[in-house]
């Protein structure tokens, strides 16, 4: 029996917190039963696009809602689904966009339509965005059938206080390979270390994500600043690209930082390169979840993130800290100093029962996917 087809709608196919968070669950689902397809959206590079198709699946492109207008968008989607499927089920991570994926996969017949909200976006007063987020909430009340969140933060953004009291969103773990994250090893260290032009007793300070004005990666060039004032021996790397970093580059460059703030551009292999940091920075205004502070910790990293990180991104471990943007850059470089110095690094098997334990491993727990779709 042939598999069955899920749709995943998501941002893009670049190397982004949601499509890791897909991906992770499309390598470890039993593809025998199962299969991905995925409408992307035009944002940045195409990193996943050969590895989807090597799995067996297909990605379809397609214009941003506000590209396409709302009844363009539509009629878009629901051509794909009626071209290209049957589909047992529509699972999209768009936050309020989803909805008109849900009316548009409703039309199509499909059964299983899945609205899943990865992001915190309450911080956003535009009336225009609010107009769109309540149409968009209204479209999902009415032809989703199902909620689902990445933490009770990014369920009461996109679905609303009242759904969630009312226990209609099911919070659905970000999923890493956990068994992917090890320790580091001597020689991608020292690969790091020439990377950021660091000498032995540098401590090197990881922020990774993409480069956009809500990840906030303006804030870590103030750290750096303040860092180097304080005369600590410190480097700053950013593994991600995005929309920001022509803008960062120039900072740089006027802050007279080009010999302590490093771009390493997309790293693909972020299970070898995170253990590698002695600290993770998450400056973001907000976050749903924040897979990176996961990852982080699945490799023994300490984190030091902002307080619009929710809770659920603390594994437990005693390597999760938080600071408000507020306290200001040089209590951040003193902190991150302080954690850096006092905290121990959980061993790896500790690590991974405490990350399993809490249901946020992609292996252990892929399968209960096929229930979430209706697939036996």
């Amino acid at each position: 029996m042939a598999a069955q087809r899920v749709l995943h709608v998501i941002s893009s196919t670049m190397r982004a917190g949601v499509t890791i968070m897909v991906m992770n669950m499309y390598r470890a689902v039993n593809r025998e039963k199962v299969q991905f397809d995925f409408i992307a959206h035009d944002l940045g590079d195409d990193d996943f696009g050969p590895e989807i198709e090597a799995l067996g699946g297909r990605v379809f492109r397609l214009p941003f809602l506000s590209q396409a207008g709302m009844s363009g968008y539509v009629r878009l989607v629901r051509e794909i689904l009626q071209k290209n499927g049957p589909y047992a089920a529509v699972h999209a991570h768009t936050e309020y966009q989803a909805g008109f994926v849900a009316l548009a996969a409703h039309q199509a017949g499909v059964p299983v339509r899945i609205c899943h909200a990865h992001a915190d976006t309450r911080y956003v007063r535009s009336p225009l965005f609010l107009l769109k987020k309540m149409l968009g909430r209204a479209l999902i009340d009415r032809y989703a059938t199902q909620r689902c969140a990445a933490s009770t933060s990014a369920a009461l953004s996109t679905f609303g206080a009242r759904a969630v009291k009312a226990g209609q969103v099911l919070i659905v773990p970000n999923r890493i390979d956990v068994s992917a994250f090890g320790d580091r090893t001597p020689e991608s260290r020292a690969n790091l270390s020439a990377a950021c032009n660091a000498d032995p007793n540098s401590l090197i300070l990881g922020c990774v994500g993409r480069l956009s004005a809500e990840k906030n990666p303006g804030f870590v060039l103030d750290i750096a600043s303040a860092a180097k004032r304080f005369g600590l021996n410190m480097r700053f790397a950013f593994a991600g690209t995005g929309n920001m970093l022509e803008m960062l580059t120039e900072r740089r460059r006027r802050m007279d930082l080009e010999d302590t703030v490093f771009f390493l551009g997309s790293q693909g292999d972020i299970p070898s390169l995170m253990p590698c940091f002695d600290l993770l920075l998450v400056p973001s205004y907000t976050e749903g979840f924040c897979l990176a502070a996961l990852e982080a910790q699945a490799a023994g990293t300490p984190v030091l993130a902002t307080t619009g990180v929710p809770p659920e991104a603390d594994m437990g471990l005693g390597l999760f800290f938080t600071l408000p943007l507020s306290a200001g850059a040089d209590a951040w470089a003193q902190k991150a100093a302080d954690i850096v110095k006092t905290v121990a690094r959980p061993d790896m098997e500790t690590r991974r029962h405490a990350i399993r334990m809490r249901g946020f491993d992609a292996a252990a727990d892929a399968n209960d996917l096929l229930q979430l779709y209706g697939i036996g």
